[in-house]
């Protein structure tokens, strides 16, 4: 148990920050990485210790091999000169024996130079005493040419045992010989793998010195991680603070931004009212947003905080109604809302009304504007001419497309002033005021048309008043 949390102690998980171009990442060191690196760190401590200590015992080897060697050479250079001092015996040995055979000829010479005189003095009558002499000569010489065999022989021992010795010599020296020989060998054997130790363990101890660099290194780069991670930290902390200080100051701005956005689009959707349209129906392609995609099951996101989410949700509820007031604005942007003239009366309204020619009950798809001669005649929004010319009883025409299903027509023109497919803008001249087709006086006829039913343009004109007097206070609370 303690073992097990001695280890859990030195072995925790640890994370490693690295910095790139101000971006943090984390390296993840876990239990089992820490392990096999401590695991391999130990082996080649071990691997390394196990070659010091082969080393030293190889080098103690090689020292006492040296020893022997050295042992070995005394003991030679013993033998070889008991040898020569042998030889110097042998040669010694050699001169007295030449001597003593050089003598023991000159007895033998006198031997025979002696039995000669005796025959000669047996055969002759000489002196008594003569004879005596020669006699004890003889014995003399006998004796002395026996000591003289006795020492030749002892000579010849000597010079046999000699002989022995020399040959014990000779082969203890040819054993010393091979010995050495054998030595010197196993000494440059040894001395090879000295060498190659050595340049093992520079290497060893070269690369021991990188890695303890390399470690160096590290430890300062996990130190200074560690520090900029505690810099972090703190300024997380005071970035956590500011938000939540933020989002409180934000919320207030968000809720009075909504609300009057609110207040704008309700007052947008009741300009669209008064024309007599339905605004859910016109911006019914354009509220409902798009959407779709892969179905994935949500993940709770626990890095948000509750504020954050609030915030979010606001943000959210916000752009959604200036979403919707943007619509809104667009199509308010879109709708002819203005008169057709700058100066001018009706003279005929839209509905059913009594015919001024026939005098019987008509239907009147527009409203009559009557005006000074050579009236300008103004577009009531944005659009494409989409015909000019005469049409019939509406005489001199000008149609524009103003999207979303929106058309005007301008009739009984004088002169007309645009061409078909040009693109105007809200309040272009297109025409002058006249009396062509179908009239009984100088007049425009003004109609609105969408998705091909009339409405009434005075329903226009009034949501088109209250919209200007409606529009700085929608700018105003924008601009807030």
């Amino acid at each position: 148990m303690k073992l097990k949390a001695v280890v859990d102690k030195l072995f925790t998980d640890r994370q490693v920050i690295i910095s790139t171009r101000g971006q943090l990442k984390y390296l993840k060191l876990s239990v089992a990485a820490q392990a096999m690196g401590f695991a391999v760190s130990v082996g080649f401590g071990g691997m390394f210790a196990y070659l010091m200590v082969s080393g030293a015992l190889q080098y103690r080897e090689m020292t006492q091999q040296q020893a022997t060697l050295l042992s070995l050479q005394s003991e030679f250079n013993a033998v070889s000169a008991d040898f020569e001092l042998a030889q110097s015996k042998i040669a010694a040995t050699q001169v007295e024996l030449d001597q003593q055979y050089a003598r023991l000829e000159d007895v033998l010479a006198d031997r025979h130079v002696v039995e000669k005189a005796l025959e000669f003095a047996s055969s002759a009558t000489g002196d008594k005493a003569q004879k005596k002499s020669l006699e004890d000569r003889i014995r003399a010489l006998g004796e002395s040419l026996h000591s003289t065999n006795a020492r030749r022989e002892q000579l010849e021992l000597e010079i046999m045992q000699l002989n022995k010795a020399l040959f014990q010599t000779a082969r203890q020296r040819d054993e010393a010989d091979t010995n050495r020989a054998k030595t010197e060998q196993r000494l440059a054997s040894l001395r090879g793998l000295v060498n190659l130790y050595a340049s093992t363990k520079d290497e060893i101890y070269k690369e021991l010195e990188q890695t303890r660099a390399q470690f160096a290194s590290l430890k300062r780069e996990f130190n200074s991680r560690l520090h900029k991670e505690d810099a972090l930290t703190t300024e997380v902390s005071e970035l956590r603070s500011r938000l939540t200080k933020m989002s409180m100051e934000n919320k207030d701005l968000i809720a009075r931004i909504h609300d009057r956005t609110n207040e704008s689009v309700m007052a947008l959707r009741e300009i669209i009212v008064l024309t007599g349209l339905d605004p859910e129906k016109l911006l019914g392609s354009d509220t409902e947003a798009g959407l779709g995609g892969p179905f994935v099951a949500a993940q709770p996101n626990t890095k948000l905080l509750e504020k954050e989410q609030d915030f979010y949700a606001q943000t959210q509820k916000m752009e959604a109604s200036l979403a919707r007031w943007e619509s809104l604005q667009t199509l308010l942007n879109q709708l002819p809302l203005a008169r057709p003239v700058d100066v001018g009366y009706v003279t005929s309204s839209f509905g059913k009304r009594r015919d001024p020619i026939t005098k019987r009950t008509a239907f009147h798809s527009g409203v009559d504007f009557a005006g000074p001669k050579n009236s300008k005649i103004l577009a009531t929004a944005p659009g494409i001419v989409t015909f000019v010319g005469r049409n019939g009883a509406y005489g001199n025409m000008v149609t524009i497309d103003h999207g979303r299903g929106f058309k005007t027509r301008y009739g009984h023109l004088k002169k007309i002033l645009v061409k078909k497919g040009q693109h105007i803008e809200y309040r272009t001249e297109i025409g002058v005021m006249g009396s062509t087709g179908r009239s009984t006086g100088r007049h425009v006829h003004y109609e609105i048309i969408h998705d091909g039913e009339h409405y009434d343009p005075v329903n226009f004109i009034k949501a088109g008043r209250y919209a200007f007097k409606a529009t700085p206070k929608v700018e105003k609370a924008d601009n807030e």
